[in-house]
């Protein structure tokens, strides 16, 4: 099952600057809706009330409460300015009478610039490269603990190889069959993957990261709607960049107990298509104090640096106790000693 990433983005007008969402996506383990998408339905939200002249140039937002895929969001737009170069909206994205995301919108009229620069693109295999060396490989015909760190198809064909391996326990095959169900209308093909194992017994790794993206359908020419959609893809992979530094995950010890966006904010700089793969460079400089800082870094493929990003998160590990500490848990508990 797939959505269409028009479908996940489509807002209903209620009124004058007042949009409604149609649909929101839970993804499986979240404590709210898909934060991406509710970027992008309140950048779409801010588009709808600005001359077609204006582009977005930058996207600054807060996420203040997590939101109910059950209860449509309501996103209000301010008019904060309209100048003859640039134009300003705040929108505020209320569910249940609170505001759960607030983004600031900067919209500018194109022009033309006598300077230029960039940070240049990794070098890294294209998708279609990544597909061709990858055909030498199936899991089924190596070692599980030789399939370290080998260039995959996609993340669906791989969680598709991997939810049919029978040395990886049933749980997490099932858990990955879950994963397999989620209707995502976006495209990943990641550069470097790690073996299944490495989700269970994972080992400290530089925070660093490269994603291929592209939406699944072809989309409209209009270049507002591909800067929604890329705001959309953002959010994917970027805060959980911050874990590979210290070898954290779901099943690991000590284990990943929360990871929620704090804020979000996405500077754009060059046309580009969101349907035409994007190369999505990820990094993270710090965590403390229980929150972790990555970096992202667009690139077309022909190395085009188009769009920047920068988020902060909330991440929280918790211990997992043995069976021993547990056996010690349940004699000391004075309900269980009395039986």
């Amino acid at each position: 099952m797939t959505t269409k990433i028009a479908d996940a983005l489509e807002l209903a007008y209620i009124d004058t600057d007042i949009y409604q969402s149609k649909r929101l996506w839970l993804p499986i383990g979240s404590r709210g809706v898909f934060g991406g998408q509710i970027i992008a339905q309140a950048l779409s939200a801010a588009t709808n009330t600005v001359d077609k002249q204006y582009i977005v140039n930058s996207l600054q937002s807060y996420f203040l409460l997590p939101g109910d895929n059950k209860v449509p969001i309501l996103y209000r737009v301010i008019r904060v300015r309209d100048g003859k170069s640039y134009c300003t909206r705040l929108v505020n994205a209320i569910q249940n009478g609170k505001v759960i995301l607030t983004a600031a919108c900067s919209f500018q009229v194109p022009e033309k610039s006598e300077l230029d620069h960039q940070y240049p693109m990794p070098k890294v295999p294209f998708p279609e490269e990544i597909k061709r060396f990858i055909l030498h490989f199936r899991i089924s015909d190596i070692k599980l603990i030789e399939f370290n760190r080998i260039i995959i198809i996609s993340t669906q064909e791989t969680l598709q190889e991997w939810a049919e391996n029978k040395v990886i326990p049933e749980k997490y095959r099932e858990l990955i069959r879950i994963r397999l169900e989620e209707p995502i209308p976006i495209e990943f093909k990641k550069v470097v993957y790690p073996k299944p194992e490495d989700y269970i017994n994972p080992v400290k790794t530089e925070p660093k990261q490269c994603v291929w993206m592209k939406s699944k359908q072809t989309l409209p020419d209009d270049i507002r709607f591909h800067h929604v959609v890329a705001a959309y893809c953002s959010d994917h992979y970027l805060l959980s960049t911050a874990l590979f530094a210290h070898g954290i995950t779901s099943f690991s010890n000590p284990r990943l107990n929360m990871i929620a966006s704090l804020d979000h904010v996405i500077w754009f700089h060059a046309p580009f298509r969101a349907d035409e793969w994007l190369l999505f460079e990820m990094e993270s400089s710090r965590t403390i104090g229980g929150r972790g800082l990555t970096f992202g870094r667009f690139f077309t493929r022909d190395g085009k640096l188009v769009m920047s990003c920068a988020q902060e998160g909330v991440i929280r590990v918790s211990p997992q106790k043995s069976i021993s500490e547990k056996k010690r848990e349940l004699i000391s508990d004075p309900k269980i000693s009395k039986l």
